[in-house]
């Protein structure tokens, strides 16, 4: 191992917790846009997840996905049930590092550095309509490349062919979890000189498909609430979030009282 992966290696291990098993890095989205601008800059691979209590509770029943959050470069804090699940269990987490703020500032490093990025999955038109809005928002940025294309591995050719074409520096994946991480995690070469990051519903924001809850209920954590509101058929994936609540509390409260009996 190098002198400079050594030191990144002891850096993240420093920041990094667990909630509930998964492995977390207590960074904020400054911390992480510049793990992102020394990877791009390094040429290197680096496959950041977006951790949230789903993500968590997925890892739980689903050795495949729990192994993937293993090998990811970064696994910033996006919930906000995270970010308090690791402040309740002592660890130092200054907030949320969110898929829409993550790619907003991968988007402006890009512009500056004038690499290349792509934007893959959601609905069809999505990706490109989040193209044309970034392309707008963002000044020096060059048009996106977008692809479509299909989350699972039926379509594993086309996206390694559309990926070896474009050379993306970032890319930018919202097929949703588990799926976005399990493309990523197929389909970028381990050579790859790309940081790719798993974005969720970010292109639906971006695309203007999909609001996005107002400025105070993100500040407030509720805007999963704000979202349900929009989309009820959500309510499937939220009946995780009290569960996720009272395993992490009672994990939290079996490590306070290990700590005291020691």
């Amino acid at each position: 191992m190098t002198g400079a992966a050594t030191t990144e290696s002891a850096a993240l291990q420093a920041v990094e917790f667990r909630v509930l098993g998964t492995r977390v890095h207590g960074v904020d989205l400054g911390q992480a846009a510049a793990w992102i601008d020394a990877w791009a800059q390094a040429g290197v691979r680096a496959h950041i997840a977006t951790v949230n209590p789903e993500f968590v509770m997925r890892a739980r029943h689903d050795a495949d996905f729990r192994d993937l959050l293993e090998r990811t470069r970064l696994n910033v804090p996006d919930g906000v049930g995270v970010v308090v699940a690791g402040r309740l269990a002592g660890r130092r987490v200054p907030g949320r590092a969110t898929g829409v703020a993550l790619l907003q500032e991968a988007m402006r490093l890009a512009a500056v550095r004038e690499w290349p990025v792509a934007l893959v999955g959601g609905a069809p038109g999505v990706a490109e309509a989040a193209a044309k809005r970034l392309a707008h928002d963002v000044p020096g940025l060059r048009p996106p490349h977008t692809y479509g294309g299909a989350r699972g591995p039926e379509g594993d050719d086309a996206a390694r062919e559309f990926l070896r074409e474009v050379r993306p520096r970032i890319l930018c994946v919202g097929y949703g979890a588990p799926h976005q991480e399990l493309w990523i995690d197929r389909n970028l070469d381990p050579n790859a000189a790309c940081v790719a990051i798993g974005v969720g519903g970010t292109l639906d924001y971006l695309s203007g498909r999909i609001p996005r809850a107002p400025e105070a209920l993100q500040s407030a954590g509720l805007e999963w609430a704000y979202r349900l509101w929009r989309q009820p058929s959500r309510w499937r994936r939220m009946r995780v979030l009290p569960v996720f609540a009272a395993l992490a509390v009672r994990e939290v409260f079996d490590l306070k009282t290990r700590r005291a009996a020691e």
